[in-house]
């Protein structure tokens, strides 16, 4: 979210008088334009919007799927120019800064006239996805992390699978013991993947580290346990050998790449990644509870979920009310459940999601929700988050220690802090 501040403050100057209540669209024929990064939800999503285009003539819907790379620069973009599309994903790291500059379009008039309830959906994220109490946030799907392992690389090498006994330790043996040369490369144990959400973050909380204080005023990056949990993964690398270093995760699209190409046993994943790792190994890929932490005999991982919302300065308020309906309803979530694709926050259905893969106990991402700790956030995430990523990926190529690392990271970030309204 490069230079997000400055531009949030023209933003907020630009949209002072936005709307953030009920419009009236006129009758006439309506265009909106939905923006998503994830292309994997495109089919389920698709037919929804052919369902709700029939069911409502004259209205026309286009969507533009933006990698997630380029996602939230594009909003950006389009917020400051006033051209945001009517309807877009929104997760929970930016909703203080869209909410709080009044780019969102405030749901709960809608939500009140036609009489939604909302306790169908986590009320966690509901919390999370309210502005001075109005909900401006549908969640569409919820997440949680898991240990994904390779059953054919445990079978040949004759070891039991992952379970929900094992620890840290365990890891890193089984790790080692599947490290090993092959005619198509080094096959690695495990992958130390660099991703904050599906990797690092939970052993850090687990480990009774933390990343921010619940009342956002405190870092959590230079407690114990979470300079701990960090050296553990950089252990693996650099140390034990059992995981590609940083430089080859780097250079990667994705770290979770060597585990789906079949060249590592072992990597953390979210639930929304699921549907991928299936489609690359079949019925060879099966998920774990996470490993506990040794020192503290705690199993916890990451929760999150992304929602549904509609821009502020829509010239279409009403009838992007009625498509942010369509896309969060019982049918969409029926539909997103049967796919597999992702664990829909609509009461109910997760059953579903988790049947659609038989092969896989797909239940571990579910029952993750009673050790779950809320991804972290203030309003300026994005500025202390940019910290983070430049001073750990010294740390994952080598060049720092993770205790000079964090220690950094929380000086910094502690000086933000200091500045959260």
């Amino acid at each position: 979210m490069k230079r997000f501040c400055c531009v949030l403050f023209i933003v907020s100057a630009c949209f002072t008088l936005a709307a953030n209540g009920q419009g009236e669209d006129g009758g006439k024929d309506v265009s909106l334009n939905m923006m998503y990064w994830d292309n994997v939800q495109k089919p389920v999503i698709d037919k929804t919007l052919e369902e709700f285009e029939a069911a409502n003539p004259g209205v026309t819907v286009n969507t533009t799927v933006v990698p997630w790379g380029q996602y939230w620069e594009k909003l950006q973009t389009t917020a400051v120019a006033g051209t945001a599309p009517d309807v877009f994903w929104m997760n929970v790291p930016n909703f203080p800064k869209y909410s709080s500059n009044k780019l969102l379009l405030n749901l709960q008039p809608y939500l009140d006239q036609d009489g939604i309830d909302t306790s169908v959906y986590p009320q966690a994220l509901i919390e999370k996805y309210s502005y001075n109490g109005d909900i401006q946030v549908i969640p569409e799907q919820f997440d949680t992390i898991a240990l994904a392992f390779n059953k054919a690389m445990f079978d040949q090498a004759g070891m039991a699978y992952p379970d929900d006994s094992w620890d840290w330790e365990d890891l890193r043996n089984a790790a080692v013991q599947l490290t090993k040369e092959t005619p198509d490369g080094k096959q690695f144990g495990f992958v130390s993947t660099h991703e904050s959400q599906s990797g690092y973050y939970n052993f850090m909380v687990m480990n009774d580290g933390d990343i921010i204080s619940a009342d956002w005023k405190k870092s959590g990056f230079d407690r114990k346990g979470s300079i701990e949990a960090i050296q553990f993964l950089v252990d693996m690398m650099y140390k034990d050998k059992c995981a590609p270093e940083g430089q080859q995760i780097l250079e990667l699209n994705n770290p979770a790449d060597m585990f789906s190409s079949g060249k590592a046993a072992m990597i953390t994943i979210g639930s929304w990644y699921v549907p991928v790792v299936y489609q690359a190994l079949g019925d060879k890929v099966d998920v774990a509870p996470l490993p506990m932490s040794p020192s503290t005999g705690e199993r916890k991982t990451i929760i999150h979920g992304l929602g549904w919302a509609g821009y502020s300065n829509s010239k279409a308020k009403d009838t992007t009310w009625k498509l942010l309906k369509a896309m969060t309803s019982r049918e969409f979530s029926a539909d997103l459940a049967e796919s597999g694709i992702t664990i829909p926050s609509y009461e109910g259905m997760a059953e579903d999601w988790v049947q659609a893969i038989p092969s896989m106990n797909l239940q571990i991402f579910v029952d993750a929700q009673s050790y779950s700790h809320p991804y972290p956030v203030s309003h300026k995430t994005s500025e202390w988050m940019a910290v983070e990523t430049r001073e750990l990926k010294d740390v994952w190529l080598g060049y720092k220690s993770p205790e000079e690392a964090m220690m950094t990271i929380a000086r910094e970030m502690n000086k933000i802090l200091e500045t959260e309204k």
